[in-house]
């Protein structure tokens, strides 16, 4: 085990800020104009690995601070375990006058992407199969690379209620392991498609057409880093078959984000509980994982959902899940006419597949794979669907550095309680992950 996996560490290399003008030279926290922050990075995260790479975060205030009139935000990102991620995102209110306008692009490129299978603690997890150079095993691995575009719009149905609505669409390239250095005939992939737990109609990917409509209700006081408020959303996505592959979904997700001030704007509890859920369809494995409220994001685990647990580490047809912290103000000082503020975070996550993906498929399957004869299917099944549905908790503590209450880059350590999710998770993202 190298050093870096027994102390993960996390380095900002360089951070740049510039503003470029202020309303009031004798009051620094007043922006009127431009605001940039450049940071070239160098991360360790858990799932990823060692990563290299840089954001650019711009933001113009004119005369909303510490609200903006126009954010622009672009992201790469390459790490040591040979993933790479490209995104664009662009935020407005005030681009069309009464509608809030975003677009985003990304796309992520993995040719040792994780997949543990469906249905979480139904698929024992060996750490010693994951990518062990030493014995030529990447059991957890497959190829894959995605393109997502999509554009957003809404606008205020009321004081504090909005309306949205999506276009998003994507192209998967998907493939069997194929990495010099691991034996791609042995991996959880492979053994799905020869269940036929996936498809040869979705094995390679395909393309993806999304509309989204749904309410926000938002009472915060500060949309970046609130310190009181609710941020409450339910959306509807529906992808038809427009491009003749033979899979469609319409789905439903919900989300109760509450910020509580304890006496004081620093110390805040938050927490926020969601579902997810498929409500009809017949929706092909390499979408299932898609999270409808986060960007780029895989299933239940890693830096957006549950952290500390394994990235992609639980799929499912429905999934509920929650996320408990305090964020407590350490410091709240002015550095070179910014407003600069650290903050340190502890949380509780935790999650379950309520309805599992294929379940009769899979049981049925595993039931003859693994030749039982002590007990009746009915038996072997109820088990597995209390596997299935088990509860995945993780614990950690976070911090952040709040610039200019919108540029928060955030560095997150969570651990499992159950070594079956992984060992540990360590993450650099950039704004709190609600």
């Amino acid at each position: 085990m190298s050093f870096l996996r027994r102390f993960p560490i996390v380095l900002i290399t360089v951070l740049i800020s510039l503003s470029a003008r202020s309303a009031d030279a004798d009051d620094p926290t007043i922006k009127e104009g431009l605001s940039i922050n450049l940071i070239p990075s160098l991360a360790y995260d858990s799932d990823f690995g060692l990563m290299a790479g840089g954001i650019i975060d711009i933001n113009f205030y004119g005369g909303l601070y510490p609200n903006y009139r126009h954010r622009l935000c672009m992201e790469a990102l390459t790490y040591s375990k040979h993933a790479s991620y490209y995104m664009l995102q662009y935020d407005s209110k005030y681009l069309i006058p009464g509608i809030r306008t975003s677009f985003k692009a990304y796309l992520d490129d993995n040719p040792l992407y994780w997949f543990y299978g469906f249905n979480g603690a139904v698929n024992d997890y060996d750490r010693n199969k994951n990518c062990n150079k030493n014995d030529g095993i990447a059991y957890y691995s497959m190829d894959r690379i995605f393109l997502n575009t999509r554009l957003e719009f809404g606008g205020p149905l009321g004081t504090y209620l909005d309306w949205t609505s999506k276009f998003s669409y994507w192209h998967y390239w998907i493939s069997e392991l194929n990495w010099e250095g691991y034996d791609r005939t042995n991996t959880l992939f492979r053994q799905y498609r020869a269940m036929n737990l996936i498809e040869d109609a979705e094995a390679n990917g395909g393309d993806v057409m999304e509309f989204l409509i749904g309410l926000k209700y938002d009472t915060r006081n500060i949309e970046a880093t609130p310190s009181h408020g609710i941020y409450a959303d339910v959306n509807v996505a529906w992808a038809p078959d427009i491009f003749s592959t033979g899979y469609d979904y319409l789905k439903l997700a919900a989300r109760f984000r509450q910020y509580l001030r304890l006496g004081t704007d620093r110390l805040v509890f938050a927490y926020s509980l969601a579902y997810q859920g498929t409500l009809a369809g017949n929706q092909p494995f390499y979408t299932q994982s898609y999270m409808i409220h986060f960007k780029p994001s895989d299933g239940l685990g890693g830096a957006t959902t549950l952290r500390g647990i394994l990235y992609n580490r639980i799929v499912g047809n429905d999934y509920g899940w929650g996320n408990f912290e305090m964020r407590a103000r350490l410091f709240d000082v002015n550095v070179l006419n910014r407003r600069v503020f650290g903050v340190i975070s502890p949380f509780f996550d935790a999650g379950a597949v309520l309805r599992p993906y294929r379940f009769e498929r899979q049981a049925q399957a595993f039931y003859a794979a693994d030749n039982v004869t002590a007990v009746s299917y009915d038996q072997y099944r109820s088990s597995l669907m209390d596997r299935a549905q088990e509860l995945h908790m993780a614990w950690g503590i976070g911090g952040q550095l709040v610039i200019d209450y919108n540029f928060i880059p955030s560095v997150t350590f969570g651990i499992p309680f159950d070594k079956r999710d992984g060992d540990f998770g360590l993450y650099m993202v950039l704004d709190y992950i609600f």
